[in-house]
Formats: C-alpha cells, structure tokens, sequence
C-alpha cells in the first residue's frame, strides 16, 4: 500500500457519508443514494491496490456503521461495492475523457444487478421484478452523488488515531453464540419471541430502535414471496393469486433478516476494532462525525464545513461500557427460545 494514510481518510469519509445519509428516508429497504460513493470517486486515481483496500474498508465499514455487518445484508454490501467500484475503475483507466456521471452511472448499474442477484438467494426469484424500480431510482442518484462530489472539496487533513480500546474476546464469543442460536429457531411464535428479545437488546446496548426499516424489509420480503405463489389460495389480486405459502415465507424470512439486524445493531455498540488501519479509520470517522454534528446550515454546507475544519484527534468513545450480563442475557434468551422450540412447538 502506497497511501496509507490517505487510504484511511478516505475509508472514514465513507463511513462518515454512510452514516449521516441514514438520516435520510429508504425507500427500499436496502437503498441509499450512495453517498459513501463520494470518496471511492475521488480515489479513481489511487493504485490498484490501494483502491481495492478502500473498497474493502467501504464495505466493513458502512455496514458496521448502520449495524448489518452480522447481518445477510453485508455479502449484499460486500458484492456490490467491490464489483461496481471495480467498474468505475476500469472505466476511468481506459478513458480519462469519461465524466464522473457516466462513472457513477455505471456503478449505480452494476451496483443495481448485483445487489438484486444476491437478494435473490435469500429472496428467490421475486427479487428480480424490483430491477427495473432500483434502476429508476439509483440512477438519478447517482447523478446527485456525481454532483455532490464535484461540488466539495476532499482535502487532506490531519488524521485522528485509534485509543488502542481492544474489543473483549468474550463479547465475540456472545455474539456467535447469539447468531448460532438465533439461525436455529424456526416457527412464527419463536421467531416473533426472539425479535422481540433483539429489540430490547438493540436498546439495552444504546442503539435507538427504528421500526420503519423493519416494516419496509417486511414488506419487500412479502412482494418478493407473493411473485413466487405456493401453497393455498387465499385471496386474489387483479386475478393474481395470495398464497398462504408466499405469506408465511415472508413472514419467517422477514423476522430472521429483522432479528439479525437487531442483534447485529446491538453487538455494534459492543464490538470495537482495536489499533491498526481499521482503529484509525474508526477514530477519523468519530471526529468527523463530531464535527458534521457542530455545524449550522444546511446539509451540504454541514459537510463542506466539516470536510474544511480541522480534525483534532479525539478519544474515542468507549463502546465497552455495556454491561457484559447485556450480552449475556441476549445468548441465554436466543438458546433458551430455540431449545423450547425444538422440545414443544
């Protein structure tokens, strides 16, 4: 790696994109704009090497960040940043005469194809119907990024470090075991019982509980399992057929994505890389975001201001303050709910 440093910086402001475009409603439960495309444009001219680091650190870090990184989404987030910044890459070595719409274009398209393949193996083949709704919508996006990202200014700044806080082994360990007992719950009654548990888990850890998303995976988890009918016919829509099959699939499928995410969010909170490229990375994105929330006007003049202040370095704050019995209590409900489901229901 030629660039560490710039490399962190850059993987930060992806984080730092990602995280303040939460703040911004989804309309499906996986899309965003892509803000946290804004970087991976200004690096097109890094090396091979480099770029494909910031890739990688985009994708464990973005979805750190909104809490699916234990979650089915984060293979979803791992595809599509690596094959479209892959592609923007490729397109700006060939020609340099591309514009950066036409790159970002791009990679909102092959961003669009793999994210809906790999839905698919979760999903099935209901997911492909939903191409032609993500192409209409990331495609204008992408166009909004392009501008955004011609419209501010990435300046090297003075990198923040990581405290050196060491994440405690067995806080991973609980984890595992939660997502271990958590895939092995089946049943409605059991696996509303255990979302439920993730939900206070998700709070008890400090992370704010935000239903919407979960009514819109719902919901897209339903349109997919309705295009795909099995089972009885109870009810028809416009000579389409509501299958009571498609409606359990979705309603399983739904609480285990929606469960994982939970946990995932609550684990966040707990888990915390220590030292290394990824501590820096962490410790720049905490100073960035302090300082996007200190700032006045509007939302572009937010981020213009923070990408010009100067970043101190700052302490991060310590995630490991959870008390460990939190995550403890999680594991034993999860194991105590899969074992009354396999023994009675």
């Amino acid at each position: 790696m030629r660039y560490p440093a710039k490399v962190a910086y850059l993987g930060a402001l992806s984080l730092f994109f990602s995280a303040v475009e939460l703040f911004i409603p989804s309309i499906l439960p996986f899309f965003r704009i892509g803000l946290a495309n804004i970087p991976v444009i200004a690096a097109l001219g890094l090396p091979a090497s480099d770029f494909m680091m910031l890739l990688l650190i985009k994708a464990i870090g973005t979805s750190y960040v909104s809490g699916t990184l234990f979650s089915p989404f984060f293979l979803m987030s791992l595809v599509q940043t690596i094959l479209a910044g892959s592609g923007m890459y490729f397109l700006r070595k060939i020609s340099r005469s591309i514009s950066v719409y036409s790159i970002s274009a791009a990679g909102a398209l092959i961003s669009d194809i793999s994210q809906i393949a790999v839905a698919s193996i979760y999903a099935g083949r209901g997911a492909f119907p939903l191409l032609p709704v993500m192409l209409m919508l990331s495609l204008p996006a992408s166009i909004i990024t392009a501008a955004i990202s011609k419209r501010i200014e990435i300046s090297e700044i003075a990198l923040g470090s990581d405290t050196g806080i060491k994440t405690r082994p067995l806080n991973i360990a609980l984890f595992l075991l939660s997502a271990m007992a958590l895939a092995s719950i089946d049943g409605v009654t059991a696996r509303i019982a255990a979302f439920a548990g993730c939900l206070i888990f998700q709070r008890a850890a400090g992370r704010r509980i935000r239903l919407l998303p979960h009514i819109m995976l719902f919901a897209f988890m339903m349109i997919s399992s309705l295009l795909t009918p099995s089972g009885k016919v109870i009810a028809r829509f416009l000579s389409f057929p509501i299958t009571e099959g498609a409606i359990m699939e979705a309603l399983m499928k739904s609480l285990l994505l929606s469960s994982s995410i939970a946990l995932s969010q609550g684990f966040s909170r707990i888990i915390t890389p220590g030292s290394g490229l990824i501590g820096q990375v962490l410790a720049t994105f905490d100073a960035l975001l302090e300082s996007f929330h200190r700032q006045n006007g509007t939302f572009l003049e937010r981020v213009q201001s923070t990408l010009a202040s100067e970043m101190h370095e700052k302490v991060r704050k310590n995630r490991n303050n959870v008390p460990i019995f939190t995550s403890f209590g999680v594991s034993i409900f999860l194991i105590a709910i899969a074992i009354l489901n396999y023994l009675f229901l």
